[in-house]
C-alpha cells in the first residue's frame, strides 16, 4: 500500500499547524462577524457607561533638582546617575513616600484637603492614603525626581504636591543639617573664645605702648633682636598647634555626641571637615596620604583637560586627534576616581560600626593629647623665650610679643571664621523645586483615549472569546481547509445540492439528466482528480459517516463519468445491509453479489449469470442480491477477493459501493482489499467528531484515504467553500462535455496495476 501521502497529510510540520489554526479561526470570526458586532457594541456600551459615570480624577506634577555640592572627598558622587547602580537618587525618590516625609505633609494640610480623598473617621490610614495616590519616579539619566498625586479635586492634588515637596525638603534640611551643625556649634565657641582673648591682648598693647611712650605701635612693626625672633618662631609654632588641636577637638566633641546619641557614624564621616577626612579617617580606613594626594591632583587635571577639550571641541572637531587623545584621558582620570569611590564605599560598607567609633574616638582622643603635649611644651618654650627677650629687650620685647600674640590670635580667628563660613547648614545635598505643582482641571481618569484603547481590545477579546467557544461547540464543518485540516486528507471535489427526481434507474441520475449542471462537472472533476492521483485508483470504495449522505448517488454518477470517456467500468453495489445503489439503480430482486458470493461455480461463471451489463454503454451493474443474515462473514471468505481479481482484469474501472465506515466492518473488508477509499460527508448533517472517526478508522487499519467528497453543498453554505465550485459549467451556453471527450481521454489514463491483488 502506497501511505506516503497518508503521511503527509497525517503529520504536517508544526509551523503549518500554527498557521493553518490560526487562518481557520480567522474564518469563523469571518463567518460569525455579528456576534463580534454584538461584542463591540457591548464593550463600547460598557466603555460610554464606565466614562459617563466613573469619578473624574486629577494629577498635580512637581519636579524636583538634586545636587552635590562641595568637595567632600567621603561623600558618594552621584554624578554619573544613569550609569552607577548604586546612585542615591532611588534612596531620594523612596524617601518621598516613606512615613516620615508623608506624616510632615499631613501635619501642613487642612483637614478639608484631607477629607476629600481620606477617610478622616481613621486617621491611621492616612499615611497609607496619600502612599496610595501618590508617585515618585526619577527622569532617565538626570538628578530629576517627578512628584505626581492624583485626586478629586484639582486644587487639593496641587496643594497635596506641595505639602509633600516641602516635608520633603525640610526632611532633607534636618537631615544634613544634624553633624554639620553639631561641628559649627564647636568652632563658634571656640571662635568667642579667641575674640575675647583678642581683645585683651590688644588692650595690652594699647597699655604697653602708652606706658613705654612707643610712637610706632602697629602689629605689623618689625624687630631685629635675634631673641625676639626666636621667641616669635615658637610662637608661630604654638598658633599651628592649637589650631590644629581646636579643629580636631571640635570633631571629637562632634563625634562623641554622635555615638551617644546612636547616630549613623558613616553620616558623620560624610559630613566631616576636610582635615580630618584627609588625615585621621582616611588613614583609618586604609588611604595613604599619597593616594589621597594623587586623588585630588587627579581631579584636579580632570578639571583642567574638560576646560581644554572644550575649547579643542570648538576648534577642531571630535574626530581631531588631540581630542580624542584628550578624551581617553579624561575617560581614564574619571575611572581611576570612580574606582577610588568604589574602593572608600565598599570600605565604609564592610566596617563594624562599633568598632569604627570606637576606633575613630582612640585615634582621635591620641592625636588631641599628642596636640595638647606638643602646645604645652612650644608653649613653656616661648614664655622662656619671651622672659628672655623680655629681660633683654625690657618694654620693647614686651611689645614685640604682644603684637606677635595678637597676630596669631589673628590668624586663629580668621582660620576659623572661614572655617565656619564654609561649612553649609544645608550639607552637601541641595534639593530644589524646579517645577511648582499647578492646578490641573483636566482630568487623567477615566482617559477617552484609553477607554477607546480598552473598548477595541475589550471588543476584540470579548467577540473572539465568543466565536472561539461556539466554534468549539459547533461540531460541523465550516470550510473545506477546515475538513481537509481535519482529516489530513485532499477534498477531491464539492456536489452542489442536486433537485430531486421521482422514479429509477440511470436516467434520473444526474450525470444523464443534466449532464451540463453544476452537480455534473464536479462528478466529472472527480473523476479527473482520481485519475491524477498519485495512488493507483483502479477499483475505489465509495463509504460515507453515516446513511442518506449520498455515497450510492455518488458512486453511480462517478461510474458513469468512467463510462462516458469509454472506461470499461463495473459498479458493484457492496452494501450488503442496505443496498441503496441497487434501490437507486431499480434493481431491487435482481441476483448479485450475494447469490456470487454463495456460489460454487467458478467466480467468473457465477458473476456473469448475475451481471447486469451495458445499463449504459461501457457501465456494467453487479447489484446487492438477496440480503445475506451475516454480511460480515460472507465478504470475508475467500471469494470476495476473488470477484474483486477478476474484476480489476476485465475493467478498467471498479467502483464500489460500501456500507457508512464506523457502522459496519464491511467497508473494511472492501478497502483492504481495493486501491483506496473516497469519503462522502455532508458538512451540514455530518457531525465533526463523527467524519474524524471515520477517517481514524481507515487509518488505523491502515487503508488508503483517497479523498473527501463534500457532497449536497446548499447555496446558503456555498459562500464558504468560495473556490472550490462554480456554475462556469453549469451556463447554457456551454458546449455539452462529450465535445471534450477525446481531449479527456487522452489525456486521462488508469495507473497499471499488479494482479493478484491483497486478500482479506
Amino acid at each position: 500500500m502506497n501511505e506516503s501521502s497518508w503521511i503527509q497529510w497525517a503529520v504536517p510540520d508544526s509551523a503549518s499547524h500554527i498557521l493553518h489554526a490560526i487562518a481557520q479561526f480567522l474564518v469563523a470570526v469571518r463567518r460569525r462577524w455579528q456576534i463580534m458586532l454584538g461584542a463591540f457594541l457591548a464593550v463600547a456600551l460598557l466603555g460610554a457607561l464606565y466614562y459617563a459615570t466613573a469619578p473624574r480624577i486629577y494629577s498635580a506634577k512637581a519636579e524636583l533638582l538634586i545636587l552635590q555640592t562641595g568637595d567632600n572627598a567621603l561623600s558618594p558622587t552621584i554624578e554619573a546617575q544613569g550609569t552607577r547602580e548604586n546612585s542615591l537618587i532611588p534612596t531620594f525618590v523612596n524617601l518621598i513616600t516613606s512615613a516620615k516625609v508623608l506624616e510632615g505633609a499631613i501635619q501642613k494640610l487642612s483637614r478639608e484637603d484631607l477629607a476629600v480623598d481620606l477617610n478622616m473617621d481613621k486617621p491611621e490610614t492616612w499615611v497609607e492614603g496619600l502612599r496610595r495616590n501618590l508617585a515618585a519616579s526619577a527622569v532617565y539619566r538626570t538628578n530629576i525626581i517627578t512628584v505626581e498625586y492624583r485626586s478629586k479635586d484639582p486644587g487639593v492634588a496641587a496643594r497635596i504636591v506641595g505639602a509633600v515637596v516641602q516635608s520633603y525638603l525640610d526632611f532633607m534640611r534636618s537631615t544634613t543639617q544634624g553633624t554639620t551643625a553639631e561641628i559649627i556649634r564647636i568652632l563658634t565657641t571656640e571662635k568667642d573664645d579667641i575674640a575675647a582673648r583678642l581683645s585683651e591682648k590688644e588692650q595690652a598693647l594699647q597699655q604697653l605702648s602708652q606706658q613705654i611712650g612707643a610712637l610706632d605701635v602697629g602689629v605689623n612693626s618689625q624687630t631685629v633682636h635675634p631673641l625676639v625672633e626666636r621667641a616669635k618662631a615658637f610662637n608661630q609654632a604654638l598658633v599651628e598647634v592649637q589650631k590644629e588641636r581646636v579643629q580636631l577637638a571640635a570633631s571629637l566633641q562632634a563625634l562623641e555626641n554622635a555615638v551617644q546619641q546612636g547616630a549613623d557614624i558613616r553620616q558623620y564621616l560624610f559630613a566631616a571637615d576636610d582635615t580630618l577626612g584627609q588625615q585621621i579617617l582616611l588613614g583609618v580606613l586604609g588611604f595613604s596620604r599619597e593616594e589621597t594626594a594623587a586623588r585630588l591632583e587627579v581631579e584636579r587635571k580632570v578639571v583642567e583637560d574638560r576646560v581644554e577639550l572644550a575649547r579643542l571641541l570648538q576648534e577642531f572637531g571630535n574626530n581631531h586627534p588631540r581630542v580624542q587623545a584628550l578624551q581617553q584621558r579624561i575617560a581614564a582620570n574619571e575611572a581611576f576616581l570612580l574606582a577610588y569611590q568604589d574602593r572608600l564605599r565598599a570600605r565604609l560598607d564592610n566596617l563594624n560600626i562599633p568598632e569604627l567609633s570606637q576606633m575613630l574616638l582612640g585615634t582621635l582622643r591620641q592625636r588631641v593629647n599628642e596636640l595638647w603635649q606638643k602646645e604645652m611644651s612650644l608653649q613653656a618654650q616661648y614664655e622662656l623665650a619671651r622672659q628672655e627677650a623680655a629681660n633683654l629687650a625690657g618694654g620693647l620685647a614686651q611689645l614685640e610679643m604682644l603684637k606677635n600674640d595678637i597676630t596669631g590670635l589673628r590668624e586663629l580667628y580668621g582660620g576659623l571664621v572661614r572655617r565656619i563660613t564654609s561649612l553649609d547648614l544645608a550639607g552637601d545635598l541641595r534639593a530644589s523645586v524646579i517645577t511648582e505643582p499647578r492646578e490641573n482641571r483636566s482630568p487623567v481618569s477615566p482617559s477617552l483615549p484609553r477607554v477607546l484603547i480598552m473598548v477595541i481590545l475589550g471588543g476584540l477579546t470579548l467577540g473572539m472569546f465568543v466565536v472561539y467557544v461556539m466554534d468549539v461547540l459547533d461540531d460541523r464543518f465550516r470550510s473545506v481547509e477546515e475538513i481537509q485540516w481535519q482529516l489530513r486528507a485532499p477534498v477531491l471535489s464539492i456536489i452542489r445540492e442536486m433537485p430531486p427526481r421521482e422514479g429509477e434507474g440511470v436516467e434520473v441520475l444526474e450525470v444523464v439528466a443534466d449532464p451540463n449542471s453544476p452537480a455534473s462537472e464536479s462528478f466529472r472533476t472527480l473523476r479527473t482528480a482520481l485519475a491524477l492521483s498519485d495512488r493507483p485508483t483502479g477499483a475505489v470504495v465509495v463509504t460515507s459517516t453515516q446513511p442518506g449522505d449520498g455515497k450510492s448517488t455518488v458512486s453511480a454518477n462517478l461510474a458513469l463519468t468512467y463510462a462516458h470517456v469509454g472506461k470499461r467500468t463495473l459498479l458493484v453495489d457492496g452494501d450488503l445491509r442496505r443496498p441503496g445503489l441497487t434501490q437507486l439503480l431499480g434493481l431491487r430482486g435482481e441476483p448479485g453479489i450475494s447469490e456470487v458470493l454463495r456460489d460454487t461455480a467458478p467466480i467468473a461463471e457465477a458473476i456473469q449469470a448475475r451481471l447486469k451489463k451495458n445499463i449504459v454503454p461501457d457501465l456494467d451493474v453487479l447489484p446487492c442480491g438477496r440480503r445475506p443474515a451475516n454480511p460480515a462473514e460472507l465478504l470475508a471468505g475467500p471469494r470476495t477477493a476473488e470477484l474483486l481479481n477478476w474484476a480489476v482484469e476485465h475493467y478498467d474501472q471498479v467502483i464500489i459501493d460500501s456500507p457508512p465506515a464506523p457502522l459496519a466492518s464491511d467497508t473494511a473488508i472492501w478497502g483492504r482489499l481495493a486501491d483506496g477509499v473516497i469519503l462522502v460527508l455532508q458538512p451540514e448533517k455530518n457531525k465533526r467528531r463523527a467524519v474524524i472517526r471515520a477517517a481514524e478508522y481507515l487509518a488505523l487499519l491502515k487503508i488508503p484515504l483517497l479523498g473527501i467528497v463534500i457532497n449536497r453543498l446548499s447555496n446558503e453554505k456555498e459562500k464558504d467553500y468560495s473556490g472550490y465550485s462554480g456554475d462556469y459549467y453549469g451556463q447554457p451556453d456551454e458546449s455539452h462535455e462529450e465535445k471534450e471527450v477525446p481531449e479527456i481521454t487522452e489525456s486521462i489514463s488508469t495507473p497499471e496495476r499488479t494482479v493478484p491483488r491483497r486478500v482479506a
